[in-house]
This record gives C-alpha cells, sequence and structure tokens, in this order.
C-alpha cells in the first residue's frame, strides 16, 4: 500500500478497526484489564506497551506493501495503545493524594489529547513535508520517517517506565 496505493476511502477507514479493536476493547473497560494489572505493575505495563507501541511503528516502517501488514501494524499499534489506557490511571494514582485523584485524572484525559493531537501533528508534519511539489502523496521515504520519529518517541514513555518501577521496587525492599 505504499504511495497511493489507489485504495479506496473505505478500505482506508477499515484499516483502522484492528487499532480500535485492540486498543478501546482489549484493557480499557474489559474483564482482562484487572487480571493484567494485578500480574504486571503499572510502571511496567506502561514501559511495556510503550515497547508494543514501537514494534507497530517498526513493523510499520519495514513492511506496509500490502494489506495484511497494515492490518497487523495497525493492531499491535492498537494493542500498545491499550496498554498505555490501562496503566497510566494506577500509575497516576500511585502518587495522587485520595483529594485529588479526580483532578489527577482530569489532566490525564486532557493530556492524552493533547499528545494524540500532537503526535498527529507532527505525523503530519513529517508526511508534508516529504511531499514533493506537484506530487499527491509523500515519498515512501517520508513514512519511514515518521515511523522512525514514533520509534524515537516511545523510548521516552519506555524509560520513565522502568524508572518507575525500579523507583517502586527499591521502595519497597528498603
Amino acid at each position: 500500500m505504499r504511495r497511493g496505493s489507489g485504495a479506496r476511502s473505505i478500505v482506508c477507514a477499515l484499516l483502522n478497526c484492528p487499532y480500535r479493536a485492540n486498543a478501546e476493547s482489549r484493557f480499557t473497560g474489559t474483564r482482562d484489564t484487572p487480571r493484567v494489572r494485578t500480574r504486571i505493575a503499572d510502571p511496567l505495563l506502561l514501559a511495556g506497551s510503550a515497547v508494543v507501541v514501537g514494534g507497530g511503528f517498526a513493523l510499520f516502517a519495514a513492511a506496509r506493501s500490502d494489506l495484511a501488514e497494515l492490518f497487523a501494524a495497525m493492531g499491535v499499534l492498537g494493542f500498545g495503545v491499550g496498554g498505555f489506557s490501562a496503566a497510566m490511571p494506577g500509575v497516576i494514582l500511585a502518587v495522587t493524594p485520595k483529594s485529588e485523584t479526580s483532578s489527577a485524572m482530569s489532566f490525564n484525559y486532557v493530556v492524552r489529547s493533547v499528545g494524540y493531537s500532537l503526535g498527529s501533528a507532527i505525523g503530519g508534519l513529517i508526511l508534508a513535508a516529504g511531499t514533493g511539489p506537484g506530487h499527491l502523496f509523500p515519498d515512501d521515504s517520508a513514512y519511514t520517517t515518521a515511523a522512525l520519529v514514533g520509534i524515537g518517541a516511545m523510548a521516552i514513555p519506555t524509560l520513565t517506565g522502568l524508572a518507575l518501577a525500579r523507583r517502586r521496587s527499591s521502595e519497597t525492599n528498603s
């Protein structure tokens, strides 16, 4: 599905299905959430989810020549984002006084929305910069660049999650 594949709009819209199915139902509001969060500490779930999202970006960077590869990449990305959705409340509430949990969760929602918007804007900027004059679609390398930037961005929550997990581990062992 490289550069102007000629796919109809409905096909492009259907590519969001694996993402949404995993991001919205796998971890958020289902029976899996409590089970996963009791087995994996929230900071480690956050770090692991970032690695999964990075893997989705890597899959997209390396393999996007047909629909099956794109569906797979979107599914992996959705699974990782679902993990973030499950982990963030626990990470936030672990350091928030009980009297401020509502404010903290509201702030989380705003930051998450801003993050989605910022990520979309950066991705759009990279793709726009990779679209030559007189061309309708970006060069193939622009898609790869956008995915590589996404992989780099996932280093931040991965390292943050690992640092929080290590800090909590040392606090409980003291």
